[in-house]
């Protein structure tokens, strides 16, 4: 067992995060440069919910930084959608969008019938 750094990723430029059917698998989604994007794979042992929720939790506090840096706008009549509501619709779709794309990577098994 290494502690070796395999890859560094910001926050800021994370596209899409979750774990697999096999919750052992966690993927994440980083843009590295316009128009441009990296799959990242892990696999966990025992599983991913550290890595996961870590991730996560960090996700949500530069996300709150973004709110408390915004310029509070007196005329608007609209308030801000709460940040819990917004960060639990953002990882809801995160989540399954990276089911989504480790179901598609998954080798697929030829049974007896080949066309």
């Amino acid at each position: 067992q290494t502690e070796a750094v395999l890859c560094e990723c910001r926050v800021r430029f994370l596209s899409f995060m979750g774990v697999g059917r096999d919750v052992r698998s966690f993927a994440f989604i980083m843009a590295s440069a316009p128009g441009a994007f990296r799959c990242h794979m892990v696999w966990c042992e025992p599983n991913a919910a550290g890595l996961s929720e870590a991730l996560q939790a960090a996700c949500m506090l530069r996300y709150q930084k973004c709110l408390d840096a915004r310029p509070q706008a007196s005329s608007s009549c609209l308030p801000a959608p709460p940040a819990d509501s917004v960060a639990r619709r953002v990882g809801s779709s995160v989540r399954r969008g990276v089911q989504t794309l480790l179901g598609t990577l998954k080798p697929r098994r030829l049974g007896a019938q080949t066309p």
